[in-house]
This record gives C-alpha cells, structure tokens and sequence, in this order.
C-alpha cells in the first residue's frame, strides 16, 4: 500500500519526489532547501519520512556533502520519470506540445558548442520563438551518460564516441575537421602539417576534454604509427595535460599504445580560451574548423593535418520517445549537419 514502511512505496505525493531529487541534487539539505525556498527542518522532517516508507536509509554523510546511498540510487531514476510523467501531462495540455510555449533543454560538449549547434539552435529559435532554449555544459562523459540514463538531460549534442550504456542510443551527424593552429607571423610552409612536425611544437592544451580528445588522439596515433613513429602524441584540441599523463590520471583503455607525442606547453579549463592563447603566441592548438577560420579571421596561421584528422559528433538519448520541442529541435539539427557536410573548404592553407 502506498506510504507503507518497506513495501518500495516511498513518495506520497509528487511533492516527495520533487524534494528528495532536490536533496540528490544540491548535495546537501541546506542548500535543498534554498533552492525549494521552504525551511531546512521541514525538508529533514521530509526526508526523514520518505526513508521510513522506503523502509532503508537513502542519504549517507561525506567529506564531499550528502549522497545517496546504494538504497538512494536506486530511487533516482524512479523519481524522476515520476516527475518526468506529471510533466507530459501538463505539456498534453498545454502550448508547449504546440511549440507556442515553454523550453527546450540540452546539454552540450564544448567542441559541438559553437558548430553545429549553435546553427541549430538558431534556426529553431526562429522557427519556434516562444520556445526559449537552455543550453547546459556537459560534465565529464561517465557523469553526462549518468545523467542522461537517470534522466536528468533528455537530449545531449556531444562528441563522440561516449562511455557505452545498454539504455542509451548515440547517433553520428557529422565530424570536426582537425586543424592546427599558430599565431600570426608564424613560419611553416604551405600544405598540410605531419603529426611529426606538431610533435615538435608546444600546444595550448584544454585541461578536460572528453571523447573529443580521445577521437584526436587515436587518430593522430594511428598516423603517427604509419610513420613509424614511437612517441605518444597529446592534442591541444582536448586534452589533459602531460603532467596528468605521465601520473597515470589520463589512463584510458581506448588510448593506442604507440603514437606521437607533444606537449602542452598552457593548459587551459575552457575550449575559448584557446583563440586569444593562440593569437598572443602562448602555443599552437589543435583545433576544430571553426575556431581555425576565427584564428584565420584575426591573423592567425592555420593549417591542415596531413593525414587529415576527424573528431565526430552526434546526439546521445534514452530509449523512449522525446518530448515535441526535442524531436522538433533534433529534426533541424539532423538538416542543419547535413547542410553543413556539404559545406565549402575550409580557411585557406
């Protein structure tokens, strides 16, 4: 029966529900309760009774704040399709299932941030004006797949490939074009550049970088290895940096085991820092085609890799069918990336 303690019936009400993801959330009761604006001891009281209807104690004290427990975790995903399904409702009723009104959320990898989705997002906006968008940073890929399995994030535009996850579908749009680029008044012949040449050359690194830099790295390894090359190669497109490798906290079982290697002479936690680093001669980044044609526009000097360099992007989602402004949104990212695949040349070499 519903609230009996120990019978898998915690939540009496949506109310517990929005409360106990509210505590998941903020990692802490206090700042729960400022985030639902209702008092600290009366969120405790509410808590206190969710764990004697769970029958199982659902939050445990760390260094770190309060977490759920084993019992806590398996309520997440739970509690939010409870209130996932209270908000389907509401949209069956509303002008949000007619795009006059309400939000669209996403979350995004940085490399994807500025192309293709800002294209994207742009022509919905225009399409759907009443609709506003929210656009979130991914956090590192294993908690950007938690997040998307529990719910939390109903569609993600990312680099691919991620962590695999059995309730997950990925989807691949397109690619990123991998450049290098230099500051202005840098000399370097015309014509693609080897992964040897840039093994030479100290790079403007991004400090967490994601299935981006993975995707750079193995392919940059596996020309490294056609030319017979021993050395392990680090990428400034999206990388940790070389005193996290040789640590050991950059270990990645995806990771080739021969390739080239450069170093990341600045290493930075935010992908547009890399353009004024560039441009002010801290080093030379590995890039998408965006951010080269920015660096071209100010002066810079960019170049092709040779052999070119791909990073593929797409979307990641749950398994169930998306609410009308994602599956809307989706649609023209799906014809925004194919437009842009049949897009001209890239800045001039």
């Amino acid at each position: 029966m519903p609230g009996e303690p120990g019978r898998g019936a915690p939540f009496t009400g949506l109310r517990q529900a929005e409360y106990f993801l509210a505590v998941v959330d903020s990692g802490g009761i206090t700042a729960a309760a400022r985030r639902l604006h209702v008092a600290q001891p009366s969120l405790s009281q509410t808590v206190r009774a969710i764990e004697r209807q769970a029958g199982a104690e659902l939050f445990e004290r760390t260094p770190r704040g309060v977490v759920p427990t084993p019992a806590g975790r398996a309520l997440v995903e739970p509690a939010r399709r409870l209130l996932a399904a209270r908000r389907a409702a509401g949209l069956a009723v509303s002008d949000v299932a007619s795009l006059r009104a309400g939000r669209l959320e996403l979350v995004a990898h940085a490399s994807v941030a500025a192309d293709p989705l800002a294209r994207a997002v742009g022509r919905f906006r225009r399409a759907h004006p009443g609709v506003g968008v929210l656009v979130e940073d991914a956090p590192d890929d294993d908690e950007l797949v938690y997040a998307l399995a529990d719910g939390r994030h109903e569609l993600a535009v990312v680099s691919l490939p991620l962590p695999s996850a059995p309730d997950l579908v990925t989807e691949e749009l397109g690619h990123h074009d991998i450049w290098l680029a230099m500051a202005p008044g840098t000399a370097i012949a015309p014509g693609p550049v080897s992964p040897a040449e840039v093994s030479a050359m100290p790079l403007v690194a991004v400090l967490h970088g994601g299935s981006a830099r993975h995707a750079i790295r193995r392919a940059l390894a596996d020309a490294g290895q056609e030319e017979g090359t021993g050395r392990e190669e680090g990428t400034g497109h999206q990388q940790s940096s070389r005193h996290e490798q040789d640590a050991g906290r950059d270990g990645d079982s995806r990771e080739p085991a021969r390739a080239v290697r450069s170093w990341a002479g600045v290493v930075t936690p935010r992908l547009g820092s890399v353009i004024p680093l560039v441009l002010t001669g801290a080093g030379a980044a590995l890039v998408d085609r965006w951010y080269a044609e920015r660096i071209a526009e100010q002066g810079g000097v960019v170049r092709p890799l040779g052999p070119p360099v791909r990073a593929p992007f797409g979307v990641a989602r749950r398994r169930e069918p998306l609410s009308p402004a994602c599956r809307v949104f989706l649609e023209i990212l799906r014809e925004t990336c194919a437009a842009r695949s049949a897009g001209g040349p890239g800045p001039g070499a």
